[in-house]
């Protein structure tokens, strides 16, 4: 007995699990783009080179404050112990129990009837104290398969947690890009407000000059309640930004307006991230690693059902003392043990088994299909945001240039209003072009910004820690 309990770990390790062994499988990726692909520099707090602080502090409140994370944090707990139950429960279990039992016997039962003695004790107090230990010798693998499918279950919740945080970061990210867009567009909004007011004024006295007809005072008037009116949509627009901030951050809109404070600068769009090589995209994204853990789970169930059609051994034993009397509960000739190799045969089971595995061999191959579906999901998202940032800075820029011409165009014409050569309405509507065009410029500056978060949360967020 003692050679076989000195040899059981060097059979134990001998024993290769039965089922299929999991291999990483190929990332899939179409061959002209697993060609490409630069060196990524994307550090893992992405939004950093927007230069931001106040949108660096709002992220890290949502990332402390979120329920959603919260609750993704609480499922990483569980599933990992979930996996501490599954590896503890292939190794060798122990106990210890007591008992004091009062007890009869009877006397026309099969134990005493036929005994040729009389006057036999029938009734007794039983004193016991034992320890009980088990170890089921997984020979064939079914524990160590059912420890790797929680395992990668754990790790797959792991980044469920990862994602969300992706997810959340890219989203108040989001909402404050267009929170100070409208509040710079507003602030435009108001000085062309300005300008009609004035271009009305100016109207004004020059019908009552005669210079011009009533007509003109009426097209100006119009020209300046459209543009009052515009003024409710961008306001509008801030309260919605606003709200949705509010909800990411868990703060009220009434502190979190006043934290933010009037227009501040417009965020500069820095230069976007190379989206680095093909295969590590694969490594990155939160929601391929999940289908590849999940696949390696879905394995590993397989190898855990074929192990349940195979025997099962087991070495269990109990020992320690029982007496009728407490006071020589103790002593050696109290003392009593069992102890010896248990297995079990699985004969019939009207096909449960088989139909197990083959369920299980179902859900794989679901789950490759999943997987395949995530790395054609990640190669479009990352092709497409790559296309929306390319076009969305190639308007910015020409929306820039064409703003400097209307900026030195207004420089002009103030010039040649100062000599005379032009009226102050000619000013006012040159002045009026430029804060349009300012207008256009900002909301293609939010549209290269948006299509800049899109890109990171398409290429996983970050990766360098």
């Amino acid at each position: 007995m003692k050679q076989l309990l000195l040899c059981l770990p060097l059979l134990l390790l001998a024993c290769r699990p039965v089922g299929p062994t999991y291999v990483t499988p190929a990332s899939g990726l179409p061959a002209a783009y697993a060609a490409s692909g630069g060196t990524a520099t994307l550090s893992s707090r992405w939004w950093e080179p927007l230069g931001d602080a106040q949108l660096n502090g709002l992220i890290q409140r949502a990332l402390a404050q979120s329920p959603d994370l919260r609750i993704a944090e609480a499922r990483l707990r569980q599933a990992r112990a979930m996996q501490g139950i599954q590896d503890a429960a292939g190794g060798p279990e122990l106990g210890v129990g007591g008992q004091v039992s009062k007890d009869r016997l009877s006397a026309n039962g099969e134990m005493l009837a036929n005994l040729p003695f009389k006057n036999i004790q029938t009734e007794f107090t039983n004193h016991q104290i034992a320890f009980d230990a088990s170890w089921e010798l997984d020979l064939f693998g079914h524990n160590r398969r059912l420890s790797e499918a929680a395992q990668a279950r754990a790790e797959a919740t792991a980044e469920r947690l990862r994602d969300a945080g992706l997810v959340l970061s890219a989203e108040v990210a989001r909402n404050y890009i267009e929170y100070r867009t409208w509040q710079q567009r507003l602030r435009l909004g108001l000085d062309n407000l300005k300008n009609h007011e004035e271009l009305v004024r100016l109207t004004t006295l020059q019908a009552r000059a005669g210079e011009v007809t009533s007509l003109e005072v009426q097209r100006a008037e119009t020209s300046r309640r459209i543009q009052e009116a515009s003024l409710a949509e961008l306001r509008l627009g801030m309260r919605q930004s606003l709200a949705a901030l509010s909800i990411l951050t868990d703060l009220p809109m009434a502190s979190l307006e006043a934290q933010l404070g009037e227009t501040a600068r417009p965020l500069a769009v820095p230069e976007a991230p190379a989206p680095g090589l093909p295969s590590d995209l694969l490594k990155r994204r939160p929601d391929v690693r999940i289908a590849e853990r999940e696949l390696a789970a879905a394995s590993a169930d397989i190898g855990a059902a074929v192990a349940d059609r195979y025997p099962r051994f087991s070495l269990v034993g109990t020992g320690g003392w029982a007496s009728v009397q407490s006071g020589t509960l103790l002593d050696s000739a109290s003392r009593m043990w069992s102890v010896g190799p248990q297995f079990h045969v699985p004969i019939f089971n009207n096909g449960q088994m088989k139909s197990r595995v083959k369920a299980n061999e179902a859900a794989f191959e679901a789950t490759s299909a999943s997987y395949r579906k995530s790395v054609l999901s990640a190669v479009a998202d990352v092709e497409v945001a790559l296309t929306r940032m390319a076009r969305s800075e190639d308007r910015r820029r020409q929306l820039l240039d064409a703003e400097d011409q209307q900026r030195r165009l207004v420089s002009m014409t103030e010039l040649q209003w100062k000599a005379g050569e032009v009226s102050k309405i000619t000013l006012l509507e040159a002045r009026r072009n430029l804060i349009g065009q300012e207008d256009q410029t900002l909301q293609a500056s939010s549209q290269s910004l948006s299509a800049l978060v899109s890109l990171c949360k398409a290429l996983g967020g970050g990766w360098a820690d």
